[in-house]
């Protein structure tokens, strides 16, 4: 498995014996002197690379590294540069460590005579199948450049698209975290103060007050051990949402049905799907193939799980559009779209079109989305105030009519 390689670093002799070195992804030291022997490199030195220094902090690669070195390669190579001097020119302009050891480690493996397809296919936590596989297509059709211009302004959508979809997700987590911790300050600050004015009066509290001083009183009292039960319970659904594929294709169920959250997700999943979709085809990837590469980019397992079907369907021999109205996920918009786009050859080009559209309606509802949930912001927040102003004055109304 791809997450069970480690990092080690490397120095040897190459076939015209000059000193090289880098970093190899291998998942033993065994494994990576067999991988230094096809490179025909003759080692000097291998050894396990520390990931983590005393004293320093570590270096991670980030998916915007990764969507420049696109880039910025697509633009020597289609400039003329030859893979291996611009490889050694983005090495040298790289100020993460991480990423000039990648950069370094692909140039050598280039020039061992490993293609630029297997070199990124050995850095699988940076380089996904469908990268990998868009970047074999292009080195086979002969037109590198071109795929990996596409693919970069396809990473540079999908990041778009990924980072409006968050924007839109934080503020109304920022919400119920303000409305949690006004109730927290309420219960444990605001309540005991006139607990202590009530226990004066020497009569009966209402039934409402009651209920608000006891659970307060619960609180201060089991503060402590609430706050850990909550973190064993996080902690557990977690755990079991990694194990349970059911557990999580039933989350992810219910988070397409959330208010305004669920359809801004849908439509950033469709886009995703028709923007992935398009990029394959127009690498020359067989739909069959461009299908199965899409698996695990939907980002939702019900989707996931659709996309499979579909392309089993296709596979029998249906149309794509069927295929997809039958899964019921996709909007008739959508289904006619992509029918138009099979009957007149120009499905690519029609998948983008869709992409375009619903990365438009996705930048709309995060840009109208304060408004949007405005009213139901109001409507929260006033009824957790309104609750223990209620709360706390009801016993005060009552003692006023006594006193009448």
């Amino acid at each position: 498995m791809a997450d069970d390689k480690q990092a080690f670093q490397w120095t040897g002799l190459n076939r015209q014996g000059k000193r090289v070195s880098g970093v190899l992804q291998a998942a033993s030291l065994k494994e990576a002197q067999a991988e230094l022997r096809k490179m025909n490199i003759e080692v000097v030195k291998l050894e396990k690379k520390t990931q983590l220094l005393f004293g320093k902090r570590r270096h991670k690669i980030k998916p915007r590294e990764i969507l420049l070195f696109t880039r910025y390669l697509s633009t020597m190579i289609t400039a003329g540069l030859p893979i291996l001097q611009a490889l050694d020119v983005i090495g040298r302009e790289q100020e993460n460590p991480a990423m000039q050891n990648l950069v370094t480690t692909m140039r050598t493996n280039i020039a061992s005579g490993k293609t630029l397809g297997e070199c990124f296919s050995q850095f699988p936590q940076h380089f996904d199948e469908l990268y990998c596989s868009l970047i074999k297509a292009g080195e086979k059709s002969g037109t590198l450049d071109k795929i990996l211009k596409r693919l970069a302004d396809y990473l540079e959508k999908t990041a778009t698209l990924k980072r409006k979809i968050k924007k839109a997700l934080t503020y109304p987590t920022i919400i119920l975290v303000v409305a949690m911790g006004v109730s927290l300050v309420l219960l444990l600050f605001v309540v005991p103060q006139f607990q202590a004015i009530f226990s004066s009066f020497g009569a009966e509290l209402p039934l409402f007050t009651r209920m608000v001083v006891n659970f307060s009183h619960f609180l201060r009292s089991y503060f402590l051990l609430v706050l850990a039960v909550i973190g064993a319970l996080i902690t557990s659904f977690r755990r079991s949402l990694k194990r349970s594929k059911a557990l999580r294709e039933k989350v992810d169920e219910l988070t397409l049905r959330i208010f305004v959250i669920g359809p801004l997700l849908k439509k950033g999943i469709i886009a995703r799907y028709t923007r992935t979709l398009a990029i394959t085809l127009d690498a020359g990837v067989p739909i069959i193939e461009a299908m199965q590469l899409m698996e695990n980019v939907m980002g939702n397992l019900v989707y996931s799980k659709a996309v499979m079907q579909i392309c089993k369907d296709v596979a029998s021999g249906n149309q794509l559009y069927v295929s997809m109205n039958n899964t019921k996920l996709f909007p008739n918009m959508v289904v006619q779209m992509i029918s138009i786009g099979e009957t007149s050859g120009a499905l690519a080009e029609m998948l983008n079109k869709v992409a375009d559209y619903y990365e438009e309606e996705v930048n709309g509802i995060v840009d109208n989305l304060s408004s949007l949930l405005e009213p139901l912001i109001m409507v929260l927040l006033g009824g957790i105030i309104g609750t223990f102003v209620v709360a706390m004055y009801l016993p005060i109304f009552k003692l006023g009519s006594i006193v009448k």
